[in-house]
């Protein structure tokens, strides 16, 4: 065959065309990779993002001023599961890097972080080490979050009128929330008697108030107002029925605790198995503690109302947490401390929506001298009419331990340096009616199989 011919002929054209075809095909994948590895978007399909970072691992990352580097000492075949978390870390900050180090091939970077166990990760950050001996997402956050801290923050419970105990591993203590702040790297000091101190320390960044049952005395609450117009920051965990002296302070900050006990009575309680007494909230207000718990619900128990009252130069007044239309501010306390089911009166009682909790922020009124480590140019609260939420019992429910650590958290003035709740894998199985079973049953045995052999057979047919 002579060359012109050759290049007339049909294998030539058509060898060409399946040539010039392919070359486009290799030359799009190569340029979809190419751009991929630079361009890529991310989602995780499961229901409860198992797979992704929690809010507020991504806030912490997003947030990054300094490099945080994470040395993670594992045998080679036992990283793979770690280095997906940290690949994570790593595609939400650039500021945030790692390496692993075989201890077994390189003894010398293990006495050099001084570390004996294989597992062991060390953050380092601005000459600032932590290390943990887990790979879990809310330890190495936590410890990034405490490599970058410049000084430790100090939180101080008050004590001497019948507080709850951070101590108490009962099912009315806060020993659990007081876990959760020791996670968070917070300092934390449970026994801040004031008729001792003569008042708030100066290293205080945080006094706590948790449901005292009796009245300070005039001076105590005197120290506690004095605390509050210094640029001071509190949070009142104040439970109904008691009297506690502070309320002319609080009405100070525009914030009045009522002399009543929120009664619900929606189906929504009913259906998780809690009592009129216990106020499911999941309507919250447009706010820093609030802002991610929206879809999530906080269980209350025995909770008094929290309102608005009056106007303080400068302050933001926001209500955090509010219960159903179908609720009630309930004034018979007798009737509900007895027990009994009460019943809407509405000439004396309050209809729903109630406020359970308000955050206040507003201008100190005493600008000579600051608390904490720190002058503050305003003052932080946040009051809730209940501190049951956060006690062992109901701390684990849904948002309750997210909602007392957020309040905390922005008190802090550090709104990504906030405890992380490990993500579960929840066993969902697919329930089938006995209708659907059999439809199911006999599309996999006899459909399923029947498809390639109709499609040869149809094939076969053609062919003859």
């Amino acid at each position: 065959m002579g060359t012109g011919r050759f290049l007339r002929s049909r294998t030539l054209k058509y060898g060409s065309g399946a040539l010039t075809g392919m070359l486009m095909v290799l030359g799009i994948l190569a340029a979809i990779n190419f751009l991929s590895s630079r361009y890529h978007w991310r989602f995780d399909a499961t229901v409860q993002r198992i797979f992704s970072l929690s809010d507020q691992t991504e806030g912490l990352l997003g947030s990054l001023d300094k490099d945080v580097v994470a040395v993670a000492f594992f045998r080679t075949q036992q990283r793979s599961e770690f280095e997906h978390l940290l690949k994570e870390y790593t595609y939400h900050s650039k500021r945030f890097s790692y390496r692993f180090v075989d201890p077994d091939r390189e003894p010398r970077e293990a006495r050099r972080y001084s570390v004996k166990a294989y597992g062991t990760t060390v953050v380092e950050s601005g000459g600032k080490t932590e290390r943990i001996t887990t790979t879990e997402e809310r330890d190495l956050t936590n410890a990034i979050a405490k490599a970058i801290r410049d000084e430790e923050k100090v939180i101080y419970f008050l004590t001497g009128h019948g507080e709850v105990s951070t101590a108490s591993q009962d099912r009315d203590g806060y020993y659990r929330a007081r876990a959760l702040l020791l996670e968070a790297n917070y300092v934390v000091r449970d026994s801040l008697m004031l008729s001792k101190t003569k008042g708030v320390p100066a290293d205080c960044d945080l006094l706590v108030v948790a449901s005292p049952k009796v009245r300070l005395y005039p001076a105590e609450a005197d120290s506690i107002g004095s605390y509050l117009e210094r640029g001071g920051d509190a949070l009142f965990l104040l439970d109904p029925g008691v009297e506690t002296g502070l309320e002319p302070v609080l009405l100070g900050w525009s914030v009045s605790v009522n002399d009543d006990y929120a009664v619900e009575s929606s189906s929504m309680g009913k259906l998780y198995g809690f009592d009129y007494s216990m106020p499911m909230v999941a309507r919250y207000g447009d706010h820093p503690v609030t802002e991610k718990h929206h879809g999530l619900m906080t269980v209350f128990m025995m909770a008094r109302s929290v309102t608005r009252q009056g106007t303080v130069p400068g302050a933001v007044a926001v209500e955090l947490a509010m219960t159903s239309p179908a609720s009630w501010g309930e004034i018979d306390l007798p009737t509900m401390r007895s027990g009994q089911r009460p019943a809407f009166d509405p000439s004396v009682d309050r209809r729903g929506p109630l406020s359970l909790g308000m955050a206040v922020s507003a201008p100190p009124r005493n600008l000579d001298s600051g608390v904490g480590k720190q002058a503050r140019r305003k003052t932080l609260l946040v009051v809730f009419g209940d501190s049951d939420f956060a006690n062992n019992q109901l701390i684990g429910e849904v948002g309750n331990g997210d909602l007392f650590m957020n309040a905390v958290s922005w008190l802090m003035e550090e709104g990504a340096l906030i405890a992380i709740r490990p993500k579960e894998r929840r066993y969902r199985p697919v329930w089938l009616t006995e209708g659907q079973g059999q439809r199911l049953k006999w599309f996999s045995l006899v459909v399923l199989p029947a498809i390639p052999v109709i499609v040869g057979m149809i094939v076969w047919w053609r062919r003859r």
